[in-house]
């Protein structure tokens, strides 16, 4: 499980600092940071698993502005495989171009990997050394290591970055037609097809969630995976008829309408996930929905973070949400003003004790942390 992040020198986040629980909401006014958070994630995967160039991924420009630091440093920790890493990433940006100043790996204060002023050292997983070697500063030394039976904590490490799953559905940005199987989903969910053609290979999860969707989407039947063209594949969904009495119909995923689709995704999201050691950060899921149609998956979503199924990180603005997840203390509040870092305070459903009015009316009548 994802258990803490810090970040400094990006964007509007200077030294910030985060803990995580299994489910996690974040709230805030538009401009106040949230998606930053999500935004500073995703682009540690891309630099971790993705091999990416370290300018490709993080941009001088990207640094806080009205600061004058050269200097962007990010942390990740991270709960699992019977212990604690601890991910360590600096970048030096100079005169527009940008190097990795350090990139560290340590797994229960003991160190896995060391990257350091043009050099790297390799730890295998009983913390015994490799020699010393040069290395080109501009990808992350992860993104680059085979499995081995020496490495297996490593190997470990970026298997759990793989498993974060940063997206904000943008139904009109969904593809029809997939070339491949992926295994890391788009940020704007472009790639879903390809995504759900990874994980319908565990045909047990495939049926458990076309049961679900069963009840969700009115007269749907099944999936189907067809040959598009030699190369491509589409995905279409079948939909009975309400009597049984005409023929069944096959939509094109395309097809649907924008509500379907991120009904779809998201349940997806999660029955793809569940038990599979994921962390789900989606930005608004409520998006497209009505509160009848959120609130299900809200209450499923609940129940496999409960049962430490899945992790949960959550943006959003919607109330129901907001006043059903913070039953438990798990949320919190983002603020910044113009040209200024972002603070975070955390908040439960002990705010409103003192005036019996749900957190989310103490939010929109800007009376949240008055009632502290």
């Amino acid at each position: 499980m994802l258990k803490r992040i810090y970040i400094d020198n990006f964007r509007c986040l200077v030294n910030f600092e985060l803990d995580f629980d299994s489910i996690n909401l974040f709230l805030g006014g538009n401009g106040s940071g949230k998606s930053t958070v999500f935004e500073a994630l995703r682009r540690l995967q891309l630099f971790i698993i993705g091999g990416y160039p370290i300018a490709g991924v993080f941009s001088y420009f990207e640094c806080t502005r009205w600061q004058n630091l050269s200097i962007q440093r990010f942390e990740l920790e991270v709960d699992g495989n019977h212990g604690n890493y601890k991910y360590e990433l600096a970048i030096a940006h100079d005169q527009n171009k940008s190097h990795i100043h350090y990139e560290r790996l340590w797994f229960d204060q003991q160190p896995l990997l060391k990257y350091e002023a043009g050099e790297v050292e390799i730890f295998n997983d009983n913390y015994s050394p490799s020699p010393k070697y040069p290395f080109n500063f501009s990808q992350s030394v992860l993104s680059l290591l085979q499995p081995s039976q020496d490495n297996t904590k490593l190997t470990w490490f970026k298997y759990r970055i793989e498993r974060l799953v940063i997206v904000q559905i943008t139904p009109v940005l969904m593809n029809n037609n997939s070339k491949q199987e992926e295994k890391i989903l788009s940020h704007k969910m472009e790639n879903f097809v390809s995504w759900y053609r990874y994980i319908s290979q565990d045909q047990g999860k495939v049926y458990e969630l076309m049961s679900v969707l069963q009840n969700v989407l009115e007269g749907f039947s099944n999936f189907i995976i067809e040959k598009f063209s030699e190369q491509d594949r589409t995905l279409k969904l079948k939909f009975k008829s309400r009597d049984d009495t005409e023929k069944a119909i096959e939509y094109y995923f395309g097809e649907l309408s924008d509500g379907q689709k991120v009904l779809l995704a998201l349940y997806t999201l999660l029955y793809g996930t569940q038990s599979e050691d994921y962390t789900l950060c989606i930005d608004e899921p409520e998006n497209f929905l009505a509160l009848p149609e959120i609130q299900p998956w809200l209450i499923q979503l609940y129940d496999f973070c409960s049962e430490q199924k899945m992790q949960a990180l959550l943006i959003s603005h919607h109330p129901e949400l907001i006043n059903y997840l913070l039953a438990s203390p798990i949320g919190y509040w983002f603020e910044r003003q113009s040209n200024a870092p972002v603070r975070v305070k955390k908040i439960s459903d002990k705010n409103s004790e003192n005036t019996g009015l749900p957190i989310s009316e103490l939010i929109a009548r800007g009376w949240l942390h008055e009632s502290a």
